[in-house]
């Protein structure tokens, strides 16, 4: 894996208060601005504890925001209003320039009878043609490829629909640009753990004779858990060289005061998203509502994840009883022949005694 830029950190034994995370405020003047607002006070009150000691920190400049957050992900990488965010994000991830060119509306069709609508994060157009889609998980799927697979078909279906429409009878297959399915999990499957030294796995298109080609569909897992773990021993050399796709992983996964002073001194560029992340702590009915919005849609997946765990889990039951079912019949088979067997050696025993002098 290449990385193009580097910078040389010393890491102070105590971390000041990043400039990113703004002047600090007194929790009490935090809290009475709540309060100010039934409305704002009423959502907080609704948070757990746990939540509300987060939602206070970031408001008083002790910590960050969970950038990983769906609305807050999204109002950080809007496409429309700051694509240069996006442009470079993508462009470390895949580690070649990418300028996203518009932004492709998510909701599709069904894939199948019966299925539900395909959501995606962020589905953008790079001006080279090439569709990408990037997807924030709170929590990783244990059947990543497969669900990757559905969503790179769809992308590729979406191009060939449109192909077809505009170009007709000279429609050519030429015309079909690869696809990526970018995957961001905080935190990752078992699948992932394997691998605790590598946090980016990107696909390859290879068949067993060694022959290689360039897919058409790409996927990129980014297990962010191990990204943490490989930098967090990391971070207590003094030296540690920060590559922009390492400071892109601390932006996603981290909301922590020295994280944040380590990205920013090395790439001053983040100081402009930190600038926007902090407008909200000013704003507490706004970033409540957003904060609100953020847990019920990581509550909503979760229940979402369970349910489709729930499901795989009963057909792995539901098919180990089938095996167990056929080996009993089969069991069953071997059982009655042998009787069949048995009785017969009886029968010409019987036969045999009856002709003994």
């Amino acid at each position: 894996m290449q990385h193009c830029n580097h910078s040389s950190l010393v890491f102070p034994k105590v971390h000041p208060l990043p400039q990113a995370l703004g002047s600090p405020r007194l929790r009490s003047d935090v809290l009475l601005q709540i309060q100010s607002d039934p409305d704002a006070y009423s959502a907080f009150r609704a948070l757990s504890v746990q939540e509300q000691e987060a939602f206070l920190g970031f408001c008083m400049g002790e910590r960050g925001l969970k950038v990983a957050y769906d609305p807050f992900f999204k109002h950080i990488f809007n496409p429309e209003l700051h694509p240069e965010r996006l442009n470079r994000l993508l462009s470390s991830i895949l580690e070649q320039p990418a300028t996203v060119m518009k932004v492709l509306p998510t909701e599709r069709r069904l894939v199948s009878e019966g299925s539900s609508l395909i959501i995606m994060d962020i589905l953008v157009q790079l001006a080279d043609g090439r569709l990408v889609n990037v997807e924030m998980q709170r929590i990783g799927y244990d059947f990543p490829i497969e669900r990757g697979f559905c969503y790179g078909a769809d992308l590729l279906v979406r191009q060939y629909d449109v192909a077809k429409q505009d170009q007709g009878k000279y429609f050519s297959y030429h015309s079909i640009k690869p696809v990526y399915v970018i995957v961001l999990m905080e935190e990752s499957p078992g699948l992932f753990h394997q691998f605790p030294s590598e946090y980016i796995h990107r696909s390859r298109f290879l068949f067993n004779t060694g022959l290689e080609m360039e897919s058409l569909l790409n996927f990129i897992y980014i297990p962010l858990d191990i990204f943490r773990g490989i930098y967090h021993n990391k971070s207590k050399e003094l030296d540690v060289l920060l590559t922009e796709l390492d400071a892109w992983m601390y932006f996603l996964s981290s909301d922590e005061p020295a994280d944040i002073l380590r990205i920013t001194k090395a790439y001053p560029f983040f100081q402009e998203l930190y600038q926007d992340i902090i407008t909200f702590r000013f704003n507490p009915k706004e970033l409540i509502a957003m904060y609100s919005e953020a847990l019920r849609i990581m509550d909503e997946n979760t229940v979402h994840y369970m349910i489709d765990e729930l499901k795989a889990k009963l057909s792995r039951k539901d098919s180990e009883l089938s095996q167990k079912d056929s080996e009993l019949s089969r069991k069953d088979s071997e059982l009655s022949q042998k009787d069949s067997e048995i009785e017969s050696l009886r029968m010409q025993l019987a036969k045999y005694e009856k002709q003994e002098p």
